[in-house]
């Protein structure tokens, strides 16, 4: 984990709990009526960042859509217990040069991931007014990948008659970036395994949500991932 990120997530949750200290004192509302079970359905933008070990990390954007439900853990504590589902849209187009040539020979490198996460969540519900509450959220994600697929596009000046297969480490077409056949001991796992930590700022009925985590299971051995994602919600 990024030393910066734990100190940020440990002193979130410091604050956090002085401040449910000072809430239980005031007048501010307290857990004796908080529901059971939560629902909400969300939406937002997820930054899936691939790690490789020998290389520079790189970013594919995208988009998320999801369901958490989350259950009240018996006790006066306001702590919750959820799951869920979301599926997430992330994509990256990229073109190259040809050193030797630079600008007279491209190819054109869009990379797409579909992915389905099962998170597993312990959250902190902080009320801070009657409408307005804070939860810290910390969980795991076990995550299938649905799809991963590369197509190469590889242009010549048409002044060249240079066959299109001979530009430099770049094939043209698409290759499923899970097929062993394809690829051998450089394809992807379909499956993953994480953590996040997030923090949700609810007013009424809506809540804003930021999360950041990454895997422990990898795509590969010496590829890992992390994802940012910011999403608003509604809850019912």
């Amino acid at each position: 984990m990024n030393i910066r990120i734990l100190h940020f997530v440990i002193l979130a949750y410091t604050l956090l709990a002085a401040a449910s200290s000072e809430a239980a004192s005031s007048s501010t509302p307290t857990q004796d009526n908080a529901p059971s079970h939560i629902n909400t359905l969300y939406a937002g933008y997820d930054l899936y960042t691939l790690r490789p070990k020998a290389a520079a990390p790189f970013s594919l954007n995208g988009f998320v859509v999801g369901y958490s439900i989350d259950f009240k853990i018996p006790g006066n504590h306001p702590l919750y217990l959820g799951t869920g589902i979301d599926a997430r849209f992330t994509f990256r187009n990229k073109t190259f040069h040809d050193t030797a040539t630079y600008d007279e020979v491209k190819a054109k490198v869009a990379t797409s991931f579909i992915n389905f996460n099962i998170p597993l969540n312990l959250s902190y519900r902080l009320p801070v007014t009657e409408a307005f509450l804070i939860t810290p959220q910390f969980g795991l994600d076990l995550r299938m990948q649905a799809l991963g697929k590369r197509t190469t596009t590889v242009t010549y000046p048409s002044v060249t008659s240079e066959p299109v297969s001979h530009a430099g480490n770049f094939t043209p077409g698409s290759v499923n970036l899970f097929s062993k056949s394809a690829l051998g001991n450089q394809a992807l796992r379909r499956f993953q395994a994480g953590w996040h930590a997030a923090l949700k700022l609810q007013y009424d009925q809506f809540v804003l949500g930021i999360s950041y985590g990454t895997d422990f299971a990898k795509l590969r051995n010496e590829l890992g991932s992390s994802n940012l994602l910011v999403n608003l919600g509604y809850v019912f």
